[in-house]
């Protein structure tokens, strides 16, 4: 399982990185062009380490393709799509953002509507094809004429590697037009769905919050590791209403510390642990 490991930390390593350029900034073609240059080093660095390397079995190749492939090949398709449309949105002049952003999810649907027995396949977590779908050797029929299977590398990836890439990718272009049509709340609360009377407040400090951000994408608990740094910090900042900007500064200061690097978690076992102690000695 040598190649699933080398691109689980690529993977990890990438979000972390990315963290660096938060969409959000106030030059966002700056940071998704950067994202994009990111991810694109990302997998050429992925390939030359990998291109030695053999797959053990059929189902380390499905899974190095249908898992990991995907999402990173989902990136650079999100922030290619994203920076094709912030540069269109720019450039207008007589049309509100909301219609704008509505348009372009309207073209997303469409994309979804055509490809919708591949996107459930995705979205249901089936398996049953992935032999067809993922295994190099295979002889994949196409759902749809295009120019995949000529243009692709064949070594490093399949035709279905790229359609679900690209799936992934339109399923996180979709929230983000999603959030920008939404109207009545603020710009924090358009891009997480953060509703005010909630009555979870996160009263800890921000680098704790940022800690455990962390630790969720480390130990892959969410998404099966495939979640980044910025959509735990939005969906956990949106559910526990705390706004996180600049979250990157706050894991190097994290990484910085002299002694442990875990203060936060640390007291958190601590605390489990006193809590669980004293509950058994009332037993």
């Amino acid at each position: 399982m040598e190649s699933i490991e080398l691109a689980r930390r690529y993977l990890n390593k990438l979000d972390i990185e990315l963290a660096k350029f938060p969409i959000s900034d106030t030059n966002p073609l700056v940071m998704i062009e950067s994202s994009f240059y990111l991810v694109d080093k990302t997998i050429q660095e992925l390939k030359e380490d990998i291109k030695e390397l053999e797959f053990l079995d059929e189902e380390e190749e499905i899974e190095f393709f249908k898992v990991y492939m995907t999402e990173f090949l989902s990136r650079s398709h999100f922030f290619s799509e994203l920076f094709h449309i912030e540069s269109e949105r720019s450039g207008m002049v007589n049309q509100s953002d909301d219609f704008f952003y509505s348009d372009k999810m309207a073209e997303v649907k469409k994309y979804f509507q055509r490809y919708a027995a591949l996107n459930n396949y995705l979205m249901m977590g089936k398996s049953y094809l992935d032999r067809v779908y993922f295994l190099r050797g295979s002889e994949a029929p196409l759902i749809y004429p295009d120019l995949f299977r000529h243009t692709i590398d064949s070594t490093f990836c399949t035709v279905y590697t790229l359609h679900f890439a690209r799936l992934k990718a339109m399923g996180k272009l979709m929230n983000f037009l999603s959030a920008k049509v939404r109207e009545g709340k603020t710009e924090f609360e358009k891009s997480v769905g953060y509703d005010q009377e909630t009555s979870l407040l996160w009263t800890g400090s921000k680098v704790d919050l940022v800690e455990l951000i962390y630790a969720l994408k480390t130990t892959a608990v969410v998404n099966h590791g495939s979640v980044t740094v910025a959509d735990l910090a939005a969906g956990l900042g949106g559910f526990l209403g705390k706004e996180l900007k600049g979250y990157y500064k706050t894991f190097e200061e994290i990484r910085g510390r002299r002694n442990s690097k875990t203060f936060f978690l640390d007291r958190c076992k601590r605390s489990l642990d006193s809590f669980i102690a004293e509950y058994e000695d009332n037993e």
